[in-house]
């Protein structure tokens, strides 16, 4: 670090100048940063480590908020090319903002704007778009980021003055309406919408799903939540009203596999019923927390015997987990006991028995991450440890639930000589 007083031998002027070159440097570095994340973005490297989305990994590995990572993630889909699945290039929809930043010439906020200003004019044409656009960029080389808020609220009337044309009257639609179609993956697509008098039924359930906990840092998207949210209203609704919701019985399902493919590391999609997929890891994510009908196929894959349902883990050892985790162990998270599944450390198809010094309490987002990623999980002293990827702390210190019981202590990391 410098000394402050090297600084004093020089003029007003110059200070300010400094000051000026060290803001756009930062700026500078901050476009290098944006193209690296648009670059992970487009190869779909969190999904090769095992994250569900590139903000649950920036969260991870940048030790960030998810607001800043989507914020982050935003700006980089907006200033630079993206890839669709077909390998097709498509040209960033902010160029003028892009080359702005990168000359030091804005900043992130300045960014910002730009992108939510123009985001909110989706009916200008092509030209009249690229106009706005770069009216914001020559703007925000003389207002701070609060100014070119307040002139983007023109910018449409200083492009644009005539306004959109009168948009076509819609036809009428039907007042409830729900249109699914199956992947080939056995997922399915939804839209449609719901009356007044039967949403009332379906939102309040998901409201209070989808509502971020106060008490964890929540790496889940706002679509993420809300899809959480509907499968948990759907997992309530199937539950045997004759039996307590917290232990009831889940709901049966049957999954065909052979025993050998369920035990092998397999990432290729396998039939397990009528038009429907899954990985032999996703099969055994679910074999977790689940009945288990033991079969006896013939060479046809004709059923020859059925055994008896076992539980995996039994409504005891279960009662004994909420006891001591309380809810879902991972880090940070705050999800109920309720909506947790009950994982093996050591895995069954490894023989890891299934006893509670063996199971651990993982809510359906952290189960899912736990499983396709290089999270490890130890147990020390009946606390469950769980044990980060090596890109994300190089030391691979173990951390535990600050939320549910006193931080562990951990080992100072060696001061540099």
């Amino acid at each position: 670090m410098q000394d402050s007083g090297n600084h004093w031998g020089k003029t007003k002027e110059e200070i300010v100048a400094a000051l000026q070159e060290f803001e756009s440097q930062v700026r500078r570095t901050y476009y290098a940063e944006l193209e690296l994340i648009a670059f992970l973005n487009n190869q779909g490297l969190a999904t090769e480590l095992g994250y569900s989305n590139p903000a649950a990994l920036l969260v991870h590995a940048l030790r960030i908020s998810p607001r800043e990572a989507k914020l982050r993630l935003a700006q980089a889909e907006a200033l630079f090319p993206s890839i669709t699945p077909t390998g097709s290039v498509i040209e960033p929809a902010l160029p003028a903002t892009s080359a702005a930043l990168a000359s030091g010439d804005i900043g992130s906020e300045a960014v910002d704007v730009i992108r939510k200003t123009l985001n909110d004019l989706p009916d200008l044409a092509p030209e009249k778009f690229a106009l706005a656009e770069s009216t914001m960029v020559a703007q925000a080389a003389e207002d701070d980021p609060n100014a070119l808020a307040r002139f983007g609220t023109r910018v449409r009337n200083i492009v644009d003055p005539d306004g959109p044309p009168p948009p076509d009257p819609e036809p009428k639609q039907p007042d409830r309406m729900l249109h699914t179609r199956t992947r080939r993956d056995g997922g399915i697509d939804f839209r449609g919408h719901l009356p007044a008098e039967d949403a009332h039924l379906l939102h309040p359930m998901i409201k209070k799903g989808e509502q971020r906990p106060a008490d964890r840092a929540d790496d889940r998207c706002q679509a993420e939540r809300t899809a959480d949210a509907f499968v948990e209203t759907l997992r309530m609704a199937t539950q045997c009203p004759a039996k307590s919701t917290k232990n009831g019985l889940r709901t049966p399902v049957a999954i065909t596999i052979s025993y050998q493919d369920l035990l092998r590391d397999l990432d290729d999609r396998i039939l397990v019923g009528p038009d429907t997929y899954l990985t032999a890891r996703e099969a055994r994510r679910i074999a977790c927390d689940s009945h288990v009908f033991p079969a006896v196929l013939g060479s046809k894959s004709e059923p020859l015997d059925i055994g008896v349902s076992s539980y995996t883990v039994p409504a005891h050892i279960r009662r004994a987990l909420i006891l001591r985790d309380g809810g879902c162990a991972f880090p940070s998270c705050g999800a109920p006991a309720s909506a947790c599944d009950a994982h093996h450390i050591i895995h069954w198809r490894n023989h890891g028995p299934t006893k509670i010094d063996n199971l651990v309490l993982l809510c359906p987002h952290h189960h899912r991450l736990v499983h396709r990623s290089d999270w490890t999980i130890q147990m020390l002293n009946r606390t469950p440890q769980f044990i980060p990827p090596a890109y994300i702390d190089p030391h691979r210190r173990p951390r535990t639930n600050s939320a549910r019981r006193p931080p562990q202590p951990r080992t100072p990391l060696p001061i540099a000589a």
